[in-house]
């Protein structure tokens, strides 16, 4: 049941009138726009008496021939310049000017019109410029005008229906659309255009009753059965809509618009069965493009209680969906998504390896097993599968610099130095250079050395000054050693400027005040901090706990500390901090 509002809908019509008016010009042009050769009227025997009749001819020729309009409106404009009545010049001048001009070709149109009020078309230009130039009251007048004067003109009434509609008279519009079915029988397009109207009104048996005397008039066009299946629908008539869901897919077995409001009426049924079934076939269709598909499975997954308890059934959907595009990256990453939703991570990795046997490489997938047997700690795993990644892939950097952190990860500090370092070598950009740079840093920090480390980070800021990451590890790794305080929080603010609503950086921004003892704005950011993180980290928690120690919240403090080593704290260290309450 799509909907065409009045005022589109008034423009489309318009715009269909102007197209073919834009093509009676151009028709039978052979070289359009091209200057045609100025007439002698005394070549062709006119005297003055009839030069009116002459610069008209040549005019509408010019313009509905050649396709010159220049040449045309030059004509035209001799005739009215003769005869400031002349009504056919003014006519056809409104059609030129239309093109370009709207709002003049309403002031031609009026004149035309003044100087004979009789002839219908210079009646029906004048409407239709009305509406062009939105002037929706005049309009609804000159149409109302149209229906005394030309009464065997369908386009008449849908004008005038429209019009109505658009000046919040759904009443009247349906009453011209009655009696236009009165005058000329049941005429599709506006027997279903005065259906919507029913249905915006909420005369839902009217509408049933217009849509079940569609499908007698027009029984081959699925879109009435459609209509009708839905209007049964929100009557809760369940039986007579899948019967006219029936013969819609009766009419069109491939049609996917009935096929798609069907799995929705299973949907809203709660007929999952239905439901499921009608989603494979939707995901088998071509007619549907693969994002749209993709979507589809997405709004499915997106709550996680219905992915939980149709865990199985939309697995199904995501393997048909392997299967038909079994190369493609987004739907291969979608199927290994699912298996680690369901906690099949073996599983999950051994489809990843299956894919470095395709004829096309995706480094993604590299990635991902990479990623995994990292996470598994599989060393040898991971020099394999990195060995084969970069010999498909030997000049992607982002590939080196993971190899390096998962290197980095697995404690192996000497290759994965050497990793960094090739990346860096391989590196295009200064910012790209600064990122590596960056990681060398983080990399010296795990090994103890500060001081390189520190090194590497302003080394990485000259080239890449406002790399959030960098500035933020630096302004923390200052901090907690108590160094260049002032500095760490020039570096933390510019963090929270560059990625604001980060709870890591807002922690790192808090922990540099609460260092320098500005302890209220320290609870403050750290506030907003906690907030933002759905689950806070124990590094959270614990800074927290301390903020509010340092403000003599013990009890506030004890709180967070407590939740601190729940979420992983070292309980030694918690201990520590709670014995600094008790003593007290």
């Amino acid at each position: 049941m799509r909907r065409i509002h009045a005022v589109p809908m008034l423009i489309l019509l318009c715009s269909a009138a102007l197209f073919l008016s834009c093509a009676a010009l151009r028709q039978g042009v052979p070289h359009a726009g091209t200057p045609q050769r100025e007439f002698d009227p005394r070549e062709y025997g006119y005297n003055d008496s009839i030069l009116n009749t002459f610069y008209y001819t040549e005019g509408v020729k010019a313009a509905r021939l050649a396709g010159d309009t220049a040449t045309a409106r030059r004509l035209l404009l001799r005739t009215v310049g003769r005869d400031s009545t002349y009504a056919p010049g003014y006519f056809e001048l409104a059609n030129i000017a239309m093109l370009s001009d709207p709002e003049a070709a309403l002031g031609l149109s009026r004149k035309a019109n003044r100087y004979d009020t009789a002839n219908v078309w210079y009646q029906t230009q004048l409407a239709q410029l009305m509406i062009m130039n939105e002037r929706y009251a005049e309009a609804l007048d000159q149409f109302n005008r149209l229906i005394r004067l030309a009464p065997n003109n369908p386009d008449n009434y849908r004008y005038l229906a429209a019009l109505y509609e658009q000046n919040k008279q759904p009443f009247s519009a349906i009453a011209v659309l009655d009696s236009a079915e009165t005058k000329f029988g049941r005429i599709e397009e506006l027997a279903a255009y005065k259906r919507q109207l029913l249905i915006d009104v909420q005369l839902i048996d009217r509408a049933i009753a217009e849509t079940r005397a569609m499908t007698a008039s027009f029984p081959y066009d699925e879109d009435n059965y459609l209509t009708l299946a839905q209007l049964y629908a929100t009557q809760k008539k369940d039986s007579l809509a899948r019967q006219a869901f029936d013969q819609a897919r009766m009419i069109n077995p491939r049609s996917t618009r009935v096929l798609m409001a069907l799995n929705a009426f299973y949907k809203q049924n709660n007929d999952f069965l239905n439901y499921f079934a009608t989603a494979k076939q939707l995901l088998l269709t071509d007619d549907l493009l693969l994002s749209a598909k993709l979507r589809y499975i997405g709004d499915l997954t997106q709550n996680r209680n219905f992915y939980g308890t149709y865990y199985m059934q939309i697995g199904d959907l995501i393997g048909t969906l392997n299967e038909k595009y079994p190369a493609d990256p987004e739907v291969i990453k979608l199927y290994a998504d699912h298996l680690l939703s369901g906690g099949e991570l073996d599983q999950a990795l051994d489809f990843y390896k299956s894919h470095t046997r395709d004829s096309v490489q995706q480094i993604m997938v590299y990635e991902n097993i990479i990623g995994m047997e990292t996470y598994l700690q599989r060393t040898d795993s991971i020099a394999k599968y990195t060995a084969i990644a970069l010999s498909h892939f030997p000049d992607d950097v982002d590939l080196h610099l993971q190899q390096g952190s998962a290197l980095a990860y697995l404690k192996d500090y000497k290759s994965a130095k050497a990793t960094y370092e090739t990346a860096y070598g391989m590196a295009a950009s200064d910012s790209l250079r600064g990122v590596v740079l960056g990681l060398l840093g983080d990399l010296a920090h795990q090994q103890g050395d500060a001081r390189k480390s520190y090194k590497y980070y302003d080394r990485s800021l000259k080239l890449y000054p406002d790399n959030p990451m960098v500035l933020n590890n630096y302004s923390y790794y200052l901090s907690t050693s108590d160094r260049d305080l002032d500095r760490a929080l020039t570096m933390a603010a510019r963090t929270i400027e560059l990625a604001p609503g980060n709870p890591t950086y807002l922690d790192t921004y808090a922990w540099a005040l609460y260092k320098l003892g500005r302890y209220a704005e320290a609870k403050k950011t750290m506030q907003q901090a906690i907030s933002l993180e759905r689950n806070p980290s124990e590094e959270l928690l614990v800074h927290y706990g301390d903020i509010l120690y340092a403000l003599k919240e013990n009890f506030l403090a004890s709180v967070y500390w407590k939740k601190a080593e729940e979420a992983g704290y070292d309980p030694a260290a918690i201990a520590e901090r709670m014995k600094l309450i008790e003593n007290k």
